[in-house]
């Protein structure tokens, strides 16, 4: 059994400005055009999706602000029996 694994990285939109410090956020419409152009295109090829992982990061603002974002997503895909 044969087995691809492929990381997609999460596309950044523009940053919000929150009590004067600037934070990233996921572009959420975009990586889900990503996810599901690389599912379609490895089904052509004889792959189906077996696992999604999520890919999160956390960063510090000025030691006292945390937050948490998606910075991408780990697809695991399995070939089919020909």
């Amino acid at each position: 059994m044969n087995y691809k694994t492929i990381f997609i990285d999460a596309p950044l939109a523009k940053t919000k400005a929150t009590w004067g410090v600037t934070m990233e956020e996921t572009n959420g419409d975009q990586l889900a055009r990503d996810i599901q152009a690389t599912v379609l295109e490895n089904d052509l090829n004889g792959y189906e999706l077996m696992q999604t992982i999520p890919v999160t990061s956390s960063k510090t603002i000025s030691g006292a602000y945390s937050y948490s974002l998606t910075t991408g997503v780990i697809l695991i895909f399995k070939q089919r029996n020909p």
